[in-house]
């Protein structure tokens, strides 16, 4: 039998993952320029948020699944780059990373059916961190060489609890059959 003393889970989201080349690609741009501090506390994948739940209860983790599998119909996203920035890391002062300004007019439509599911529990992003950790030195040439992007693409949507990595993904929408 199962049994649990909370029916809460910390942190519950759903986010946009890249295309596997992209990622990839950053992941090389990264490991020439970045000085990421070692451990998992900063392994997470780049991400697209949509929702983010605190303490969810186990009907959010249905919802979040039911949501999870419309937003397949939405799939790929694919977003035009407007410009890159330099992005403050909140949880570490000092760091800073390379990060893809696509503007909230292209991602309009997808957050408005995520608010009309989970209303409050949407989130809406006109960026995403791409190159993590960059000192200021190696800013120029990470710009360099991610001038050359002008689109982004999300191909999967994932339901994750407590952090953006492959260890707390709970579904995807690729995992639906239809």
């Amino acid at each position: 039998m199962l049994e649990l003393s909370s029916n809460t889970i910390k942190v519950l989201g759903i986010c946009g993952r890249l295309l596997p080349e992209l990622e990839r690609l950053f992941d090389s741009i990264e490991h020439k320029y970045s000085h990421k501090p070692e451990g998992d506390e900063y392994r997470v994948f780049r991400h697209l948020t949509l929702t983010f739940t605190p303490n969810a209860s186990i009907p959010d983790v249905h919802s979040q699944l039911e949501l999870l599998r419309d937003l397949k119909q939405h799939l790929p996203v694919k977003l035009k780059v407007n410009k890159l920035f330099v992005k403050d890391e909140e949880s570490l002062e000092g760091a800073e990373h390379i990060a893809i300004d696509f503007g909230l007019e292209q991602t309009n439509e997808l957050v408005d059916f995520v608010r009309n599911r989970v209303g409050d529990n949407a989130v809406a992003t006109w960026y995403i961190k791409v190159i993590w950790f960059v000192p200021k030195e190696n800013q120029p040439a990470v710009m360099t060489e991610l001038s050359k992007i002008t689109e982004i693409e999300f191909s999967d949507f994932y339901l994750v609890s407590n952090k953006q990595d492959d260890k707390n993904t709970l579904f995807k929408s690729s995992d639906f059959t239809a």
